[in-house]
């Protein structure tokens, strides 16, 4: 009879965010904690060997004193039970450059969990091993298993895999955890993504590739070769997750070991039969890599119910029309069983309203959606209008030259959601960049040193939240109808 040497079992999950409160209220802020007490309410029952998080933990880089509290809380149980935490940085809640830790060295310090960080000397990334207090990338909680963590790779990604690919074994099982976003079109120079044929030179060296940032799930069907996976978020995170289903959000049940069973083929993808989970034929799969044999299971977490109101506006003249059409759409759509959860509601305005975009009652229809469907969030899309920015309602029919200044604000930040910059934040820059071009008034051939720092210095914000120009788990993407659109990105 023949005993497996090595078997080791771990959850991951990335894109936790928690701490997001672009939702206000309490209700959807403590959504996200709910959501990691299910996960760890899981790895307690099914005694696990760790949890790995691939990024993204908290949804900014200074998370607030009552989220880092709540953080503890909440994984304290896997601690007092001693299982195993291991995360990497994600691009939200990595530490500033400027400062020699964050939130992560934090819960590090405490014991909640080991923060994998390399160290990047000269344009080169350099794997130290894990010490307690002190950078390093690499963990072996088996002589025969090594884990890895890149962390957040925003740039010159594909040579910083390469290199780590050379400090990594051949000879030991690794899992490599990392916050980047796999596509399969090697010409797209996306922030914080890297082509899948670029990730080749980690294929003999890594068993396990576990990866955060994208926030819906890869590599359960076999889409990455049966070695590169990325779980999704555990929770909706921002205006396109809505558009996506909900069981591609979870977090995945990974085993591995060195067992001799045999699996049709080497790295074949099957299905497996022994097991009266109904879901079983999309959500788990075993797959043979190199002297090793994984199963992955994808389990989907429970989360807020979101709907998307589609209305045409096209012959609303008047906004009070257009409310009135939002209604008469929820109240064919949204019934008694979608109420009582407070949904999260995502209406999408399509078609050509007969006036400007700037009169569209969006206050007025978060207020009706929650005080007459009980819906807890509401978010107004009107990417799809075919009304086209007009110039001349710089001055309104009414408001007169006073209100310019307001409506040029107005348009800047349209400007900015329509290309898809400062997500979330359209309006906060725009009003910021109108105080620049002021700035510069007078100065604009040759502005001095220190106007250009100060300019500097009001950017960096979204520099930072952003980098450089949508790389956050908000960054602006082409909306997408299916999984195979949606590079997501958070």
């Amino acid at each position: 009879m023949y005993f497996a040497l090595m078997r080791y079992r771990f959850l991951h999950i990335a894109d936790v965010h928690l701490g997001r409160h672009r939702h206000s209220g309490p209700e959807r802020y403590a959504d996200y904690f709910t959501a990691l007490s299910s996960v760890i309410a899981y790895a307690r029952r099914e005694q696990v060997d760790a949890l790995l998080i691939a990024g993204d933990l908290f949804d900014e880089q200074e998370p607030s004193v009552e989220t880092l509290r709540r953080a503890m809380e909440t994984l304290r149980p896997l601690r007092e039970a001693g299982v195993d935490v291991l995360a990497i940085e994600g691009n939200h809640d990595r530490r500033k450059r400027t400062e020699a830790a964050g939130a992560l060295d934090l819960l590090d310090g405490e014991g909640y969990l080991r923060l994998l960080r390399p160290r990047f000397e000269n344009h080169t990334v350099l794997l130290d091993e894990y010490a307690k207090g002190k950078t390093g990338a690499l963990w072996q909680p088996l002589p025969s298993l090594l884990i890895a963590g890149l962390g957040f790779l925003p740039h010159n990604i594909e040579e910083y895999i390469a290199q780590a690919a050379e400090q990594l074994p051949t000879d030991t099982a690794v899992i490599l955890l990392a916050h980047v976003m796999v596509t399969r079109d090697a010409g797209m120079p996306e922030y914080g993504c890297i082509a899948l044929e670029d990730l080749t030179v980690l294929r003999d060296r890594v068993t396990f590739l576990a990866l955060g940032h994208r926030h819906t799930r890869t590599g359960l069907r076999g889409e990455t070769d049966g070695w590169v996976f990325n779980p999704g978020s555990l929770e909706y995170v921002h205006s396109l997750d809505y558009q996506q289903p909900a069981d591609l959000r979870g977090f995945y049940d990974v085993t591995i070991t060195d067992s001799a069973e045999d699996i049709a083929g080497d790295d074949a993808i099957k299905n497996e039969e022994d097991t009266t989970d109904p879901l079983a034929e999309e959500n788990e799969f075993a797959v043979r890599r190199g002297t090793y044999r994984l199963t992955v299971r994808h389990v989907p977490t429970e989360k807020r119910p979101a709907h998307t109101l589609r209305v045409d506006v096209s012959g609303c003249s008047h906004p009070d029309e257009l409310l009135d059409a939002v209604r008469h759409i929820a109240e064919t759509e949204i019934d008694e069983a979608l109420r009582a959860r407070q949904p999260i509601l995502v209406v999408r305005l399509q078609g050509e309203a007969g006036f400007s975009r700037v009169r569209l009652p969006r206050a007025g229809i978060a207020d009706m959606l929650q005080s007459e469907f009980n819906a807890l969030h509401v978010e107004v899309m009107d990417r799809d209008l075919l009304a086209a920015t007009d110039a001349t309602m710089l001055i309104g029919e009414e408001d007169g030259l006073e209100q310019v200044a307001d409506r040029a604000r107005v348009i800047a930040a349209e400007l900015l959601r329509v290309r898809g910059i400062a997500h979330n934040r359209e309006a906060e820059l725009s009003a910021v960049l109108i105080d620049l071009k002021k700035q510069l008034q007078g100065t604009a051939k040759h502005p001095s040193d220190t106007v250009l720092e100060r300019m500097r210095e009001q950017l960096q914000p979204f520099v930072e939240s952003e980098d450089s120009g949508g790389g956050t788990g908000d960054s602006a993407v082409p909306e997408a109808e299916d999984e195979g659109d949606a590079e997501e990105g958070t």
